[in-house]
């Protein structure tokens, strides 16, 4: 097959990962080429709520947004409970972006330090010679040929392309549960009626209306909304269009009148990442190595973080010409151990949140079990603070259901313990396995005590 070219790195994928790995990677002087399917107007267009906290910037490394591609400061995010009797108010600073905007002007600018990309162009499978990917079959305009490099950065999001035909001694291909999945749909339309309190995200709690998942309106100025909601998969669940076209989008646009500008779908990974983001002459980030939040199915500000990790990764194995999984291990341990245990904590979390039942959530948040100055440290730091003294006091004070406080206990020494499996997350390839072996059954073990049903 003929060869169309030869580059440090090739980066399979332009959404947030992929872009964000680009933008790393040509900054620091390396010739890397990207590439994306879609043309430059659909670029970064997964559906999503299109919000993110002013953090993941920083941590990431990337430019904050500028100011054209923000569409509204974020203060605060509401939690309701079904039922909207209760509601927790969670602070803190970020934007709701024009995904796209931000996607083009990021990418702009690693175009403009060097970077080269080829869109409309099909990235079908990883070449792999003498045991290690050597490059990209690509396919454009018709055209087919191989894209050779050192080291290829698989960011092709849930397709995962790149990964899924690898022999196991090239990469570990780890495949998703459906049950670990959210299908989302959203709409972004224009309102009749001005949105009070625009910079405060909407998130709702109701299983009639998102089974598994949850309903969100997030405001993107004072008369347009970005409203959608998510479902579990794998459990036989109504598509969520039709959840959203029967229940939610008539309730909406009773409240504000509904004027559609676009609308579509997609399914978001809602689990811990994946075992190794690295393999032979390979790197994993985004979608396609589930580096989300397991709570919400958010995936810029973790994709960002692994992104900036995967660039210091490539840019050691370049100084050691060493592109072998060994070579990339940094960006492992440097993600596990920090975001990825956090993320994995979360996981427990989430699969506890997916059994309890509409008068569990509500119960659990009108007695503020989870007191409400805690639910941020949850998402942010993935500990839950509770202890048995705690749920003793609760339990005496008559509060009820003696399960659902015990099972909180028990969510929380799991949380726990699972963090410290991925801080001892090992140095090298060699240890993978067992260290695998450990978090499967780890959760096994959750789930036989608490979780889908047991």
């Amino acid at each position: 097959m003929k060869v169309l070219g030869r580059f440090d790195v090739v980066v399979a994928g332009l959404g947030p990962a992929g872009t964000a790995v680009l933008w790393h990677l040509a900054r620091r002087g390396f010739r890397v080429l990207g590439l994306d399917m879609r043309d430059r107007g659909s670029l970064w267009g997964k559906p999503c709520g299109d919000a993110i906290g002013a953090h993941h910037f920083e941590r990431a490394g990337l430019p904050k947004p500028p100011a054209a591609v923000i569409k509204n400061p974020v203060k605060a995010i509401d939690v309701y409970a079904p039922g909207l009797v209760a509601r927790y108010r969670v602070y803190g600073e970020g934007y709701v972006i024009d995904r796209r905007g931000y996607g083009v002007w990021l990418l702009d600018d690693a175009i403009n330090r060097g970077a080269e990309v080829m869109l409309r162009a099909l990235a079908v499978s990883a070449v792999v010679r003498d045991g290690r990917v050597r490059g990209v079959v690509v396919r454009a305009g018709g055209v087919s040929g191989v894209v050779e490099a050192s080291v290829v950065v698989e960011a092709t999001g849930m397709s995962q392309r790149l990964i899924r035909g690898l022999p196991p001694q090239v990469y570990r291909y780890e495949p998703v549960d459906p049950r670990d999945t959210n299908i989302a749909y959203r709409e972004v339309a224009a309102t009749e009626v001005e949105v009070e309190e625009p910079e405060v995200l909407r998130i709702y709690l109701d299983k009639d209306v998102a089974p598994g998942g949850y309903w969100w309106l997030f405001p993107e100025g004072r008369f347009e909304v970005n409203v959608g909601l998510g479902v579990q998969g794998g459990r036989g669940h109504p598509h969520p269009r039709l959840l959203y076209e029967g229940k939610l989008r008539p309730r909406i646009a009773r409240a504000y009148g509904l004027r559609r500008i676009s609308a579509a779908g997609a399914p978001v990974p809602t689990r811990r990442p994946a075992d190794t983001l690295v393999g032979e002459g390979i790197v994993v980030v985004g979608d396609a190595g589930y580096t989300v939040n397991p709570l919400h199915g958010g995936g810029m500000g973790y994709s960002f973080y692994a992104a900036r990790l995967a660039a210091e990764a490539i840019e050691e194995a370049y100084d050691r010409g060493d592109f072998s999984a060994r070579g990339l291990w940094r960006l492992n341990v440097e993600y596990m151990r920090s975001l990825g245990g956090k993320q994995a904590a979360l996981d427990v979390f989430r699969r506890f949140l997916q059994e309890l039942t509409n008068d569990d959530i509500a119960f659990a948040m009108e007695r503020k079990l989870i007191p409400e100055a805690d639910v941020y440290d949850v998402s942010s730091t993935g500990r839950l603070k509770l202890s048995v003294v705690e749920k003793i006091v609760l339990a005496a004070r008559g509060l009820g259901r003696p399960t659902l406080l015990l099972k909180l206990k028990t969510v929380s020494d799991y949380m726990d313990k699972v963090r410290e499996l991925y801080k001892a997350y090992p140095e090298g390839p060699e240890g993978l396995a067992r260290w695998a072996d450990s978090v499967r059954r780890l959760f096994d073990e959750f789930e036989r005590k608490i979780a889908r049903g047991a």
